[in-house]
Order: C-alpha cells, then structure tokens, then sequence
C-alpha cells in the first residue's frame, strides 16, 4: 500500500465526513437553529474565526468533521441545553429534517460525482447494442436498442444492477429477461438458454485486458479445480503451461486437448517463481450470453444513471446484508471499514497496467460510492448514528412526548457499545478478507 493511496483515501474519507457535517449545519441555519460551532476536519487547529456567534474551524487531521448544536459551561465543560434556540429544543419536524440532512448531502455529492464522471468518462445505458451472431441472445426476438427492463422478475435500473444479477447466477444457468421493444414501444419476455458443453480448463480467472506477456493474474479459482484439489491460488501469476507462454495464440487449445493429463504450470507466488503440476479438469461452459450494452448519450441520460446509481448501490447494500443474516455469504465478505477502503484505494492508485484517466474514473466511482455508503449506514437505527436520531423523533411524534432522560441515557450507551463493536468487526473484516 502506497503512501500516496493512503494520502488520497483520508482525504477523501475526510471530505465526505465534512459534507455530512455541513449539511447538517445548513438546514439548522436555515431553520434558524442555534449552532455554536462547525468544525471541519479534527484535531489541532489549523485555522478559526467566529461569524454572527458561530465558530468556524479548519483542523489538522481529515479523519472527520463535526457541528455543535449546544452550549459550553465555561465551569463545569459540560454542554448546556437550556436555550431554547438550541436543537434539542425545537419542533419535532425540524429536529427530523437536521437529521435527515447530513445523509442528504452525502447522496447529493454522490449524485453529483457520478455526473462528472459519467459525462466525461461516459457510461452504459440498458439498451442492447449489436446482437452478435452465436450468442444466446441471437437466439431470441431481442434488437439492437431493445430495453432490459428485469433480470429474473427483478427490476434493474441500470447497468450496476445487471452486473450484479449476472454475477449471482451461474454462465450455464438459464435466465429469464423482460424487455421493451425499440421499434414497437411493447414489453416482451425471453429466456436465454445457454449452449453447454464440456472442455478441459485449468479453472481459474484472469483479470480483463491484463497483458498476457506478464502473466495471467489469478483472481479466483473454481473449486473443482484440478479435480477438486486446487493447485493454483488467487494472485498467482501464470507464466506457461507445458512450457507454453500464456502469450501463445494456442495455449486454450493446448489445455482443451489436454484431456486430463499432467500440466506443468509455471508461475509467480508471492514473488517467487516457481513450478507446479495440475490436471485440467472438464467443466461446463457455455456460449456468451450476448448482452452488450449501448454508450450513453446526452444530459438527461446522464443526469438520470447518476440518480438510479445511488439507489441501486443501497439496493444491493441491503441485499448483501440480508446474504449475511440469511448465511449464504460469509459477514467479513460485506463489511469493511477504511482499512478494506484503503486497499480498494491501493489497488486502483498502484496498477501498474492502468492509465491515469482510467484510475481518476475509478476513483471518482470509487468516492461517490462510499459517500452514498455513509449515508446508508448513518440511516441505519444505530444509536449514535442518523438513523437512531430520526427513529427517536418519530417515535416522538406518535407518542406526543419525548423518551425519558433515563432511556435515552440508556439508548446511548447501548450505541456507543454497538459502534465500537461494529468498528471492531469492520477491522477485523478487513484483516480476514485482505489476509486470504
């Protein structure tokens, strides 16, 4: 991990912080809520002034940002909240929408990033473009501008979505899409069926476009893999097989025909280079589906993908986490932190087969991403967090009178133990996931 990863992850980390804190700050002003200080980043003072009784501060460390909604007792240090200007004091509906603010923002930046990126790096609409002879969607009545509309009777909005659905579903499972006709304007439905046939493989994934000269870098191995006892693992770099350079326009046929005899496989583990010997293993495979998207084109195309982006990403959150409380998929495969952040961060800074253009696209992705990220995770009913604040409020607002200071002392500490626990388990996440 680069120091220059490292620089770039808090400062973005820290920048989506201050945006949360500053949308809360706003809305109270513009409510005519008292603040007493808006601090932006934390630690030692960079820099202070005070405007119509707020104090302003610029701090050292980018790892936050905070708003003072309560008074200091210059005696005792503790908060006083006796004014009736301050926060806790107003209108139930102007205490909601305060809260409510800090993850607004973080969605609106989100938004915004996706349409700078999109608009200058471009983006993929739902449309079918070119239908390629051979693939299963040839095989079906889809077009050339025809509209996905659902993925297996789900809803897709865009691109993001479909990546997603196709990533669940095996090359050899059926699927089953509904579409909008260009020509006509009507909803048809179709089923890809894939052609299967079996061949010898070697059962592992490279990363797309890697030049093959340096070797194919291993993401993933299939567990079937040298007839179920994997040789080969993640990060490996493939050199040859049978001292055939993975560069060699017939080095696919070499291992096809192979039909489960001995390979000798060279590579790159850890650093080192070294030999191994593995069997091909017959696998199922099947013609290409065939779904190739269209470039996007104008503003409003744009300004829409950068809005239903956002709500695919909390639409897939929400569905990853009912993976883990399901326990189809293991929690430290969900959860991150900034460590886990931080490693996504290095690996797009420190590809060294990767254009400059192509690392600021991925970053941008990358930030608007996490700062609809924060406001998912501030909206969840954590004590401490957003969401907790706006629960208690409605709670409110049905009952018609405020919890008592024992349960809110209550509810507080029970916060407080589940963030530092949620904090651990994050690291410890990161740790597991980075180690394997």
């Amino acid at each position: 991990m680069s120091p220059l990863s490292i620089v770039i992850c808090i400062l973005g980390l820290g920048i989506l912080a201050a945006v949360h804190e500053i949308g809360h700050f706003l809305v109270a002003r513009l409510l005519k809520i008292k603040v007493y200080e808006l601090s932006v980043f934390v630690g030692p003072k960079l820099f202070s002034w005070k405007r119509k009784d707020i104090e302003y501060y610029i701090r050292l460390i980018p790892l936050g940002a905070y708003v003072r909604f309560s008074e200091i007792d210059d005696e005792t240090g503790e908060l006083k909240d006796d004014n009736p200007e301050n926060l806790i004091n107003q209108a139930r509906w102007k205490r909601l929408l305060v809260s409510l603010a800090g993850p607004a923002m973080n969605v609106i930046l989100g938004i915004i990033i996706f349409m700078i990126c999109f608009s200058k790096f471009g983006f993929l609409e739902l449309k079918q473009d070119v239908v390629v002879p051979g693939t299963q969607v040839a095989a079906t009545q889809i077009e050339e501008g025809d509209t996905i509309l659902k993925f297996n009777g789900q809803k897709v909005f865009c691109q993001m979505d479909l990546s997603y659905y196709l990533g669940k579903v095996s090359n050899v499972d059926e699927i089953t899409l509904e579409m909008r006709s260009a020509r006509t304007g009507d909803k048809y439905e179709v089923i890809l069926v894939p052609e299967i046939t079996e061949q010898y493989m070697l059962g592992i994934t490279h990363y797309a476009g890697l030049d093959a000269n340096q070797g194919w870098t291993i993401t993933s191995v299939d567990p079937s893999q040298n007839e179920g006892n994997p040789v080969l693992k993640a990060k490996d770099s493939v050199l040859s097989v049978n001292d055939v350079p993975v560069s060699d326009p017939g080095i696919s046929d070499l291992v096809r025909n192979s039909k489960g005899e001995t390979l000798t496989i060279r590579l790159i583990r850890d650093g080192k280079e070294m030999t191994v010997t593995m069997r091909a293993t017959k696998i199922k495979s099947a013609n290409l589906r065939g779904i190739y998207l269209k470039d996007g084109k104008g503003f409003i195309s744009c300004l829409r993908e950068s809005i239903v982006f956002p709500i695919s990403f909390v639409r897939i959150s929400i569905d990853a986490l009912a993976q883990v409380f399901t326990g189809n998929v293991p929690a430290y495969d969900v959860v991150s932190g900034p460590v886990g952040i931080a490693s996504v961060v290095s690996d797009v800074v420190d590809a060294p087969d990767t254009d400059n253009s192509e690392k600021i696209e991925m970053l941008l992705i990358l930030l608007g991403g996490i700062s609809v990220g924060l406001a998912f995770t501030n909206m969840l009913p954590i004590p401490g967090l957003d969401g907790n604040a706006i629960v208690l409020t409605v709670v409110e607002m049905i009952r018609g009178k405020k919890l008592s200071r024992k349960s809110e002392q209550v509810i507080n500490v029970i916060g407080f133990v589940m963030i530092i626990a949620l904090v651990i388990f994050a690291l410890v996440s990161d740790i597991i996931r980075l180690s394997r």
